[in-house]
């Protein structure tokens, strides 16, 4: 009989301490993708953010090491609800797993994330994180 008086009240406390996390779990009102593209801007510059209504886009170039064991990822999109902001990580992505047959070239590669936010926005915060730590930047405020 304890044993199941311990069961009911284990449950119900994980309950109580998941409620209300729900908003932050990724994904909820957010479709995300994203497209490599020729390189339009220099990896240097911040990535360039586009807003209309409930669409947002995401231009950038990214830098990565090795043409054979590299490329470009999305390795975050996610909609903050308490502050009705998308925040988008770009990534110079290593795909070398446990090989050592890579190539020793950077090379550099456009990209273009098109998001829509189902629920209101008033921020969104862009990041590049390039092949040698390097990261830039670009937040846009004040869309409510």
């Amino acid at each position: 009989m304890e044993r199941r008086a311990f069961l009911a009240t284990a449950a119900t406390g994980g309950f109580v301490a998941a409620a209300g996390c729900l908003e932050r779990f990724p994904g909820v009102g957010l479709d995300a993708s994203l497209e490599t593209t020729d390189p339009e801007l220099r990896p240097q510059d911040p990535p360039d953010v586009t807003v209309d209504g409930d669409s947002v886009t995401v231009r950038g170039t990214i830098e990565y090491g090795s043409s054979s064991c590299g490329g470009v990822e999305l390795a975050h999109a996610d909609y903050e609800d308490s502050q009705a902001r998308l925040d988008v990580l770009v990534v110079a992505a290593d795909d070398s797993g446990w090989t050592s047959a890579c190539s020793d070239d950077l090379v550099e590669e456009g990209y273009r994330v098109e998001a829509t936010v189902s629920e209101r926005l008033r921020r969104v915060a862009a990041t590049e994180h390039h092949v040698f730590g390097e990261t830039s930047s670009t937040t846009v405020d004040g869309l409510d």
